[in-house]
């Protein structure tokens, strides 16, 4: 086994631990893989995640130091600093977290949440004009968010049960039975593409998968 492949197994395991919410196991892993990785392999993801479990191990500081990294690795994306924000907030610093959901807002003017952290922060002050607004706003979000994957998972559907039967047209001819009766092989592509988007559950599962940047976070 080569170290890439060992390392990658280690980071694999521990995704599963955080996952699991073992968080003191996920960051005994982390830390292995960032003592056997080479600097230039680090990514924003790896230090993101450790810095997870170090909040959930109760070592904030460094949890933001961790953060801080993400941060600068990739500066145009909002989660890094909503994140940051939302720890330093956990910690006391309410000045800097404040700082951290504007930036945040400045980089993706539709981050439903820093909108709202934000507004509870600036009630917190005594600014309540302010986070009204601000509440205001994360609602407006939150209702195109959600019309927005209705939407989307509606044309999801309609596309692969079109594609669906196209493909079976294809395959067995003009003499296709009707939808509702149409037994897609097992190895097909779309009988597998339809089986994880008919199935209620799984659409919402893919499409908090899409909304969380491709990862699987609560």
């Amino acid at each position: 086994m080569t170290l890439e492949t060992s390392n990658n197994a280690i980071r694999k395991r521990a995704l599963g631990f955080m996952e699991q919410r073992e968080w003191k196991a996920a960051l005994i892993d982390w830390n292995i893989w960032f003592s056997s990785t080479e600097k230039d392999n680090f990514d924003p993801n790896a230090f993101h995640d450790r810095a997870i479990c170090k909040f959930h191990t109760g070592a904030i500081a460094e949890a933001i130091e961790d953060l801080n990294e993400a941060a600068t690795l990739q500066p145009d994306y909002s989660y890094r600093f909503a994140s940051r924000g939302w720890m330093k907030q956990a910690a006391g610093d309410t000045d800097a977290a404040i700082e951290d959901y504007k930036h945040a807002i400045e980089i993706d003017p539709e981050d439903t949440i820093a909108h709202n952290n934000l507004g509870l922060l600036e009630e917190a002050k005594g600014y309540k004009a302010q986070a009204q607004e601000r509440f205001r706003v994360a609602d407006e979000l939150q209702e195109i968010l959600k019309q927005t994957e209705i939407d989307a998972e509606d044309k999801v559907e309609v596309a692969v049960d079109v594609q669906v039967k196209e493909v079976v047209d294809s395959e067995v001819g003009a003499n296709v039975p009707k939808k509702d009766t149409v037994s897609t092989p097992k190895n097909s592509l779309w009988g597998e593409m339809k089986s994880v988007f008919t199935d209620h559950e799984s659409r919402k599962l893919w499409w908090k998968f899409i909304r969380n940047g491709f990862t699987l976070k609560d």
